[in-house]
């Protein structure tokens, strides 16, 4: 048993052996890749290693090299946590170096209250980039768009010129390019999907090559699709059928004739609303150069977008209640007429409800979900001060009150 005060193993035998348990009883545990998060399970234990079976074939990490990989699984009830140095990789086996330490986090960090009396709330889906999207300077604008920068800047910024002036420098770049604004019709598309979920541009550089498609890429800003082969494992879609839908992504791009593809997210001030989308075909491909420029391009609109009313929204608000709140997060069921409801964990979301007759708006991302009762555990995300304050006043209050029956 792993005592659940104690906040670090150190122990190298200790840690021998934890991991051999999960070998022999074929747990799963998280491996976290800089861009995304596998699963994998120990496949054979050593005296200075241990080799982990990833869950999908197409992951390739050799030629990347990282130089550590953090780990994660669950033992005796504790989530562990440790640093394990990659030392390589043979098709779906990866070999790593024992953890020096395991690191548990078990304590609340916030005083919680359950509801006696029901708190109406109101879910919306809701896909937004955890990539803060920082205000862009001249000097980042290449000379050529400088006219489009300064329309972006104006306060009372002409989104049909400003949308006239892009379009005609993509078409400069590649004829094969459109912009996409997300609706019920297109929002569940991969590439969408891809797009809104990570709020990072989708690069394929050479679309005539599998790996281009799954190869890990040591990037902040891009991504390819392993992104949409891990969010499809979160989701509990299985191996083979997430393999046969890249495979049909693949093919259509090819018969498509794609030599190159890049999405590039578009913001608004609430999140992705759409995307850029540029492709070469035949022999031509896309440069190095042209991924900076319409980089630059997507950020530039997402300029002139935030500055507008122009939200966009493709959801629809879920009703339900709130069953334990705290600063941190929020336990809240969905009521049983929504019965389509159905939220998928990791799924970011908008939670509306009202406090002290004041209405709050807070994001927030499923931790956890309980199907058969309808329940989601929400982890609030970018409180504002205004937020944090009414939150805490408001469980203060809850506290007090039940210290006073008490």
């Amino acid at each position: 048993m792993v005592d659940r005060t104690q906040k670090e193993i150190t122990n190298p035998e200790r840690i021998k052996r934890i991991i051999g348990i999960l070998r022999l009883d074929g747990r799963d545990i998280e491996l976290h890749l800089p861009n995304y998060i596998e699963i994998g399970k120990i496949h054979h234990t050593g005296h200075e290693s241990f080799n982990v079976k990833l869950s999908s074939e197409l992951i390739d990490l050799s030629g990347e090299n990282p130089e550590y990989i953090y780990i994660n699984f669950v033992f005796s009830g504790v989530e562990l946590f440790g640093k394990c140095q990659f030392i390589e990789q043979s098709r779906e086996y990866l070999t790593l170096g024992y953890p020096e330490s395991l690191s548990s986090r078990t304590k609340r960090r916030y005083p919680r209250v359950k509801l006696s009396e029901e708190l109406p709330a109101w879910l919306s889906l809701y896909d937004f980039s955890e990539i803060y999207q920082a205000e862009l300077s001249p000097e980042e604008i290449p000379i050529e768009y400088s006219r489009i920068y300064w329309e972006a800047k104006r306060e009372e910024v002409d989104i049909k010129k400003l949308l006239l002036m892009i379009g005609k420098e993509l078409k400069n770049i590649s004829p094969f390019t459109e912009l996409v604004i997300y609706n019920e019709q297109n929002k569940n598309t991969h590439d969408a999907y891809i797009i809104r979920k990570s709020g990072k541009i989708l690069f394929i550089n050479d679309c005539s090559s599998v790996q281009s498609y799954t190869r890990f890429i040591p990037s902040e800003k891009i991504v390819n699709y392993s992104f949409l082969l891990n969010e499809s494992r979160l989701r509990g879609v299985s191996k083979e059928e997430t393999i046969n839908e890249l495979k049909k992504i693949i093919n259509e791009d090819r018969r498509l004739g794609y030599s190159s593809k890049l999405i590039a997210p578009i913001f608004s001030k609430k999140g992705v609303i759409g995307h850029i989308k540029v492709v070469q075909k035949g022999d031509k491909k896309i440069t190095p150069e042209d991924v900076k420029n319409i980089i630059a391009l997507s950020r530039l609109l997402s300029m002139g977008m935030q500055k507008t009313t122009f939200v966009p929204r493709v959801e629809s608000a879920i009703p339900g209640s709130v069953v334990d709140i705290s600063e941190g997060g929020v336990y809240l069921k969905v009521l049983n007429d929504s019965a389509g409801a159905d939220i998928p964990e990791g799924a970011n979301i908008e939670v509306r409800f009202v406090l002290k007759d004041r209405e709050i708006t807070i994001k927030g991302k499923v931790c956890r979900k309980n199907p058969e009762e309808k329940s989601y555990g929400v982890k609030f995300s970018d409180l504002t001060d205004d937020e944090r304050e009414a939150l805490h006043n408001f469980i203060e209050d809850m506290l007090k009150k039940r210290s006073q029956k008490g």
